[in-house]
């Protein structure tokens, strides 16, 4: 009972925290740009923000290793709350630049500890199906959050929207305190006292050395490179080259996510009876080639269907890599290990765009879901090249206990 409340409170906050910053996010750029910002001021505040995930997310998660979940969640959800209110009540784009860099850090210290706090509350055999349920309170909360956040804009304009921001930020801090007891706090302590040490630069890198975790970080940041690819660089082929409405690209563009969020759970439960690896391959290799057909989709309804087929593929190996991140959590400690999952993903996240647009300036627009696709299988090799030296490397090491 205690562990299915704690479920569910987590899955509050989660979705809370994700639909609140889904909102804003949405709009952000836009809410500074009308306050002025122009140029480097324009860019500043999202770049900090992207960097401070990637610099602090793998020592935020280090450390709630060592001070506790509990601690950690509250001291992120509080970072989240001030940073709300400042929105609310200031127009200083300075101000708004060091509060964007706050967002980052409160990130990088929220999303590590709550995904360790879930996957340590549940046995490997169901890992798949409980990190595959939790997962929609995220991207449930992501697809529904430009929508909302569109009707508070037209509604209440940008302080309404901080006004929903302030709530749902006092709601998750409130289910935080109610729902992770202090009990497991001093357990948890006690557990990792003896197995995690204080967060050194040096084990990071030997951490991240470990073939199974390393190969999972390439599939990683695979993956964001092609996902923050296609997000970046579909509408604008949808639009000049298929000469689609505002409507029909924003069905393209959610029609992956909807069919995502949807399957979730059924595919989580799959990935607790199939080979996670091999779902992990089987998804991550059927996504990259579908890649390479969208130049050659002539209209609403085939881009459309690939674009379901390319959910629908993602969605395979979702519950199984996020699993297989939890199996590497319980060996080198939950909260760093998703913190260098995390940092890698946001890294994912800004070099694919970079690249695609040197691809797109050099190459023609084309070619930008070419190299996605490329750079997927080649993250899939990876991946399969690190499994299979780490297959290969546990037999010889029993071999060898067992002649000791």
């Amino acid at each position: 009972m205690e562990t299915h409340r704690l479920f569910r409170g987590l899955f509050l906050i989660n979705f809370s925290i994700t639909l609140g910053f889904g909102i804003a996010d949405a709009f952000f750029s836009m809410y500074v740009f009308s306050l002025g910002a122009r140029g480097i001021l324009l860019a500043l505040p999202l770049v900090l923000y992207s960097l401070s995930k990637i610099l602090f997310s793998p020592l935020m998660g280090a450390y709630s290793d060592k001070l506790g979940r509990r601690t950690v969640t509250t001291i992120s959800l509080s970072l989240y709350l001030f940073v709300s209110i400042c929105y609310f009540f200031t127009t200083s784009l300075v101000l708004i630049t060091i509060l964007r860099l706050l967002q980052g850090i409160g990130c990088a210290m929220f999303r590590p500890v709550v995904a360790s706090l879930v996957g340590e509350s549940t046995t490997n055999e169901k890992r798949s199906t409980v990190m595959g349920t939790f997962d929609i309170s995220f991207y449930g909360a992501l697809s529904a959050g430009p929508v909302i956040g569109g009707i508070l804009k037209d509604s209440w304009g940008f302080r309404g929207i901080f006004a929903i921001l302030i709530l749902l930020c006092i709601t998750a801090l409130l289910v935080a305190l109610l729902c992770i007891p202090v009990q497991k706090l001093h357990q948890q302590k006690l557990t990792e006292h003896n197995t995690v040490g204080p967060f050194k630069f040096k084990t990071f890198f030997t951490m991240t050395r470990q073939n199974s975790l390393r190969g999972l970080l390439a599939f990683i940041f695979g993956r964001a490179c092609g996902i923050s690819l296609l997000g970046a660089f579909l509408p604008i082929l949808l639009s000049t080259k298929l000469g689609l409405s505002g409507t029909q690209t924003g069905l393209v563009m959610a029609s992956s996510t909807l069919v995502f969020t949807i399957l979730l759970r059924p595919v989580g439960i799959i990935s607790d009876k199939a080979p996670r690896k091999s779902l992990v391959v089987v998804g991550g290799t059927i996504v990259s080639l579908l890649y390479f057909l969208i130049p050659v989709m002539a209209g609403f309804h085939q881009i459309l269907f690939l674009v379901v087929g390319i959910g629908l593929f993602s969605v395979l190996s979702q519950p199984a890599s996020t699993a297989l991140l939890a199996e590497e959590g319980v060996r080198h400690g939950m909260g760093l290990t998703v913190g260098t999952f995390n940092s890698v993903l946001n890294l994912g996240f800004i070099a694919g765009p970079m690249f695609g647009a040197g691809i797109q300036y050099t190459l023609g627009l084309t070619s930008v879901f070419y190299a996605a696709g490329t750079m997927g299988l080649v993250a899939v090799g990876l991946f399969m090249a690190n499994i299979l030296s780490e297959d290969r490397r546990i037999p010889q090491s029993s071999s060898k206990a067992l002649n000791l």
